[in-house]
């Protein structure tokens, strides 16, 4: 026989089966509970009690519940483990209904839509994505909702690359897919290998593209023509954020292309491989770009300084706007240091205006956004001794916003409490009905007091204020007085020797004393609502303001550092010229204790430096100045000084890298592969405009194979890509190139030799190396000394049985013509490798014997002034 369910657990079954994707928190009382599978996995995840309850069924339902004033962090923790939440409220009040009470959801919280002040990184956005197939495109949106931002792009459905470079980029925790949308696997293969819990949330509407576009162009009235398909993708995601968020969604009003056109592009590779602003180590920011050059004190400003990293300018003129703005905050280092020191009293009010549309916004959000705009005055001020065109800029664009100001230092208590419930939160003085009624609250025995005084002088009765639970307050008067009770007093109760009384003034008092806390917090809650309601009218304008005081942030960052650290502005030019003299990485100098960085220069143009091969021992520098070259582009190109003692930049339109070893275990791709994968792409999508950084190149297969790769990606680049190229190898043969193309340079790493010991003098100069010093690096890196030993002798034998070894230096590799491979002859004999060969003659030419004092100090002046000129300096 079928049992019957109780009242409360049908209203729970049929509600969660509109919700079967979340995880569905009903409010009981003072708990949400969670039931059946929804309560295991929070048990599990929250760690937290799992019990049972009698709901009708044969066995008990497993259960488990929070606290719903403390629910908030427990949503976010499992929010943050990519599970949706949805949140179950009681829409009546239990007191005034008999039965079960209505319950309704009224918010689902997504890992793209959380907005509580502690479910996202204050310093990272959080994006929520959408896919949208067009014909044989998509359609890419993403959307960070905490601060109203919308990014979209148009992608060729098989520029599949692109597509893994904007998820890279935007890093979203959740993606939309519109009911009809299609994700191919290897784009889900990718999500799930490249992210944490991201949440694939297919979503489907009533409503087709035509009117997804109407919602679209309704919702954002001001940002001009677009394509329609565009317009129902952006509809499409209002949809969903509605069905969702469940209140109103204006704030997200800053809608914008991604600019492909203008930006340098970052693929997925060079992101990881560069550390830009997540390390290869365990995703976080220590030991990043990013890391260095955060110097920024509102998250506003560090999210942005994120984005600007992830996406650095091409367009010239924006590129020297922001130079000039850095070096003007660099030269009124006294007004920097104010302004920052303003900056850093500002709270998150970009994300606050958010929660103030939506409805969550706290009271402290409120006291945080008062004083966050109590500042603003002080900034414009500072501001306008600033001449250059994005500093005034920034300070139009900035907003007092003193009606705001004004209003909340009236209405907002100097110290709220934590949640409106608590009280306390309107300030005194701000509403003349609600101090009336917390006078009544604190001070019921004063105003008690003074209505008994009152009755005394009008009657002349000798009267007492008595209070019980059946007729509430009432007076006492004597049997003897009784001939002298005015008409107005009310008998409520007769005893012995008195009678009890009851007057308009005193039940109405009673009415007011009794009723205090509840019309209280009801007030209080209406004059938040009515507070909230004047603020949402102005959000657009506060959002403009901390996207003002973002730019300005970045670039008094981007100032500070370039101040501390010795950076120069490098010069921005239009002729395809890369010159660094003595460029340093900004990194490793950061966080080098001991040792001094060696600088070094680069030299790349479409003339006669367009490819540098480079070669030379492990453990030398060869990478780290391949990423540092890489890395000053990127620094340059978002308008930041760098680490160099002067530096003529061209801005390139893609940086491409092929650095490091690495295989991907997940989709069983061996090292090699994946090389070979990255390469495949950067032949493909490389321009003559590029920067391309390629290590080692074929060493994950046999050396024949290996070499033959790699002289065939050499030739390719020269021949057809022409793109700006360091090419770092071990393979030795490859040195002769650079007499067949006039654009190819060969460049080593110094080393000093003396005996079998070496030191890596990390300075990369012109020439080619004739060995990798294997075993050298092998002995710095502490193997055994007996392996160390028998490794020479092993190297010794192979070299003396091997007599094609000097034959592989003079065979003929080429398809089209006959290179003939000459073995290198570099002296590495102590520090000659640093200088030309005329200043060590002349050196040995000097008999020191029989000059004077004032002759050797002219002899080390010209050798000094040949030693520069030969090393480049």
């Amino acid at each position: 026989m079928a049992t019957k369910l109780t009242p409360m657990m049908e209203q729970y079954l049929e509600i969660k089966s509109r919700h079967s994707d979340e995880l569905l928190f009903f409010r009981l009382g003072d708990f949400y509970e969670l039931f059946n599978e929804d309560a295991l996995i929070a048990s599990r995840e929250l760690n937290i009690t799992l019990t049972g309850r009698p709901t009708g069924n044969e066995e008990r339902t497993p259960m488990c519940g929070v606290p719903f004033h403390a629910a908030e962090s427990y949503i976010e923790t499992l929010v943050k483990k990519g599970y949706k939440v949805a949140i179950c409220e009681q829409l009546e009040d239990p007191k005034a209904v008999k039965g079960i009470v209505k319950r309704d959801v009224i918010q689902v919280i997504t890992p793209g839509t959380v907005m509580t002040e502690n479910g996202n990184d204050a310093r990272s956005n959080n994006f929520l994505a959408l896919f949208y197939m067009v014909k044989e495109a998509w359609i890419l949106v993403f959307s960070d909702v905490s601060t109203g931002e919308v990014i979209w792009d148009r992608v060729s459905q098989d520029n599949i690359s692109q597509i893994y470079d904007s998820l890279s980029m935007y890093r979203p925790a959740e993606i939309i897919i519109p009911e009809g949308t299609n994700l191919p696997q290897p784009i889900i293969d990718f999500l799930q290998n490249q992210f944490n819990n991201v949440v694939l949330s297919p979503f489907s509407s009533f409503e087709c593209a035509s009117d997804a576009s109407r919602l679209a162009n309704n919702h954002f009235q001001d940002m001009g023509l677009m394509e329609e398909d565009v317009l129902a993708a952006l509809g499409f995601m209002l949809l969903y954020l509605q069905d969702v968020i469940k209140t109103e969604i204006a704030h997200i009003n800053y809608v914008h292309q991604m600019d492909v056109g203008n930006r340098l592009i970052l693929d997925t590779s060079s992101l990881r491989h560069l550390e830009i602003t997540h390390n290869l180590r365990d995703g976080g920011v220590k030991g990043t770009l990013l890391d260095v050059l955060d110097r920024t004190l509102t998250p506003m400003g560090a999210r942005l300084l994120k984005q600007w990293l992830e996406s650095p300018l091409t367009d010239i003129s924006t590129i020297q706007r922001r130079q000039a703005a850095v070096a003007e905050l660099i030269s009124r280092n006294g007004e920097r240091c104010e302004i920052q020191s303003y900056l850093d009293c500002i709270y998150d009010f970009e994300r606050i205006v958010g929660r103030i549309e939506t409805g969550s916004v706290s009271p402290r959000d409120f006291t945080s956004l008062r004083e966050s705009l109590q500042v603003l005055p002080h900034i414009k001020q500072l501001l306008k001794e600033f001449s250059g065109l994005s500093l005034t800029s920034i300070n139009e664009r900035i907003n007092n916003h003193a009606d705001i100001y004004d209003l909340l230092n009236r209405a907002i208590a100097e110290q709220p409490a934590l949640t409106l419930k608590d009280g306390r939160v309107i300030r005194d003085g701000y509403n003349e009905e609600l101090d009336e009624l917390r006078s009544l609250a604190t001070n019921s025995e004063v105003w008690l007091q003074k209505l008994e005084d009152k009755a005394k002088e009008e009657t002349g009765l000798k009267l007492k204020t008595k209070y019980n639970k059946v007729f509430g307050y009432f007076f006492e008067v004597s049997k003897a007085q009784i001939d002298k009770v005015p008409a107005y007093f009310i008998r409520k109760q007769t005893t012995v020797n008195a009678e009890r009384y009851i007057t308009p003034d005193l039940k109405e008092f009673e009415i007011k004393i009794l009723s205090a806390k509840e019309k209280i917090i009801a007030l209080e809650q209406q004059l938040y609502q009515d507070l909230r309601n004047q603020i949402k009218g102005v959000i657009k304008r506060v959002q403009e303001t901390a996207r003002a005081l973002a730019e300005l942030d970045v670039l008094a960052s981007l100032a500070t550092v370039a101040y501390e650290s010795n950076y120069i502005c490098p010069n921005i030019v239009m002729n395809g010229q890369i010159n660094i003299r003595d460029g340093r990485h900004p990194v490793i100098e950061k966080f080098l204790k001991r040792e001094v960085f060696v600088p070094n220069d680069v030299l790349l143009n479409h003339d006669d430096d367009e490819f540098m091969l480079i070669t030379g021992p492990n453990m030398a520098g060869k990478s780290t100045y391949m990423r540092q070259v890489a890395i000053l582009m990127i620094m340059a190109q978002i308008g930041s000084f760098i680490p160099a003692r002067e530096a003529t930049i061209s801005p390139v339109d893609r940086v491409f890298t092929r650095v490091g070893a690495s295989d991907d275990i997940s989709t069983g791709q061996s090292t090699f592969m994946v090389e070979m994968k990255e390469v495949a792409y950067i032949l493909e999508n490389a321009t003559s405009k590029s920067l391309i950084i390629l290590d080692e190149i074929g060493r994950g297969t046999s050396t024949f194979d290996g070499l033959s790769i790699a002289q065939a990606v050499v030739e390719h680049i020269c021949k057809h890509i022409h793109a700006k190229t360091l090419f770092a190898t071990h393979y030795h043969e490859l040195i002769p190139l650079e007499d067949v193309y006039p654009r190819l340079k060969n460049y080593t790493v110094a080393v000093k030799e003396k005996g079998k010991d070496i030191a890596f003098l990390r300075r990369i100069i012109r020439g080619g190396a004739d060995r990798s010093y294997g075993i050298h690096v092998a002995k710095l890196a502490g193997l055994p000394a007996q392996v160390l030993k028998r490794a020479e002798v092993i190297l010794e034998s192979l070299e003396e049985q091997n007599p094609d070894t000097d034959d592989l230096n003079n065979r003929v590799m080429t398809a089209e013509s006959t290179i003939k491979y000459a073995k290198p002859s570099i002296d590495t004999d102590g520090f000659s490798n640093l200088f030309t060969h005329s200043v060590v003659d002349s050196l040995l030419a000097i008999d020191v014997n029989t000059m004077t004092p004032i002759e050797a100090l002219n002899a080390i002046h010209q050798l000094q002034v040949e030693a520069r000129n030969g090393g480049g300096k």
